[in-house]
C-alpha cells in the first residue's frame, strides 16, 4: 500500500488576518438568526408538549396511544427543528460568505515516498499550486524539524493545523466561529514523517538485497 501524508500548511500573518476579519464579521450576523432559530426550535418543541398534553385530557387510553404515536411525534417534532435550522442557518451561511467575500481556504500539502525521492502536490481548495519531486538529497535540505517547515520552489511552508486558537484573537476563539476544513490523515510533524521516510528507504533496501540474492542464487541453480 502507498504511504500518502496529507499536511495542513498554516496561514501566514496576513492570510491569518484575513481569515479572521471575515470569521468576526460573519458572526455578528450569523450570531442573531442562529439565536432566532434555536427559539423556532424551542418553540416547535413546546408546542409538541402542549400538543401532547391536549390528547392526554381527551384521550382515555393515553399511556397506549402515546407507547403507539409517541416516538412518531417526537421524530417529526425533532426533524421539523432540524428541518427549520438548516433552511435558515446554512442558506445564510453561504450568502455571508459571498457579501463578505470567503477568503481562500488554506494550503494542503501531499507528500508521496517514492524509489527517487518525495512527490508533493499543493494544493488551495481545488487549485494545484505546484507539484513535482524532490529528490532524497533534497528532501533532506528543503525540511526544517526545528520549526516544522518546509522549502518547496523557494516557498516557506510551515505545517500544522489551523485551529480557532491559531487564527483568532483571544475573546473571539468561540467554538462556532468558521475555521477551515482540513483532512489531517497522520502526524503533522516533519520530525516523525522524516523517520518514516527513513524506515522506507530502509525497506527499499532490504527489497534490493533480497531480489540480488534471488538472482545471484538462480544463477548459481542453472549454472
Amino acid at each position: 500500500m502507498e504511504e500518502k501524508y496529507y499536511l495542513p500548511v498554516l496561514f501566514t500573518e496576513e492570510e491569518r488576518k484575513r481569515y479572521a476579519e471575515w470569521g468576526i464579521k460573519k458572526e455578528k450576523v450569523l450570531v442573531p438568526f442562529a439565536l432566532i432559530t434555536i427559539l423556532i426550535d424551542l418553540f416547535v418543541l413546546i408546542g409538541t408538549g402542549v400538543y401532547l398534553f391536549a390528547v392526554r385530557e381527551q384521550e382515555p387510553y393515553f399511556t397506549i396511544y402515546l407507547s403507539i404515536w409517541g416516538p412518531f411525534i417526537t421524530e417529526f417534532a425533532y426533524g421539523i427543528a432540524i428541518l427549520l435550522t438548516v433552511l435558515i442557518i446554512k442558506p445564510l451561511d453561504l450568502i455571508l460568505d459571498k457579501i463578505f467575500k470567503k477568503p481562500q481556504e488554506a494550503k494542503m500539502l501531499y507528500l508521496t515516498p517514492k524509489v527517487q525521492g518525495v512527490c508533493y502536490v499543493l494544493c488551495q481548495g481545488r487549485n494545484t499550486l505546484s507539484e513535482g519531486i524532490l529528490d532524497w538529497f533534497e528532501w533532506k535540505n528543503a525540511i526544517t524539524l526545528e520549526t516544522n517547515e518546509i522549502c518547496i520552489k523557494g516557498m516557506i511552508l510551515r505545517i500544522g493545523a489551523n485551529t480557532i486558537e491559531s487564527i483568532y484573537p483571544k475573546g473571539k476563539q468561540n467554538p462556532w466561529m468558521d475555521r477551515p476544513e482540513e483532512k489531517i490523515r497522520n502526524s503533522v510533524k516533519l520530525k516523525t514523517i522524516s523517520r518514516n521516510f527513513e524506515g522506507y528507504l530502509a525497506s527499499l533496501e532490504e527489497q534490493k538485497k533480497e531480489e540480488d540474492w534471488i538472482r545471484q542464487f538462480n544463477r548459481m541453480y542453472k549454472g
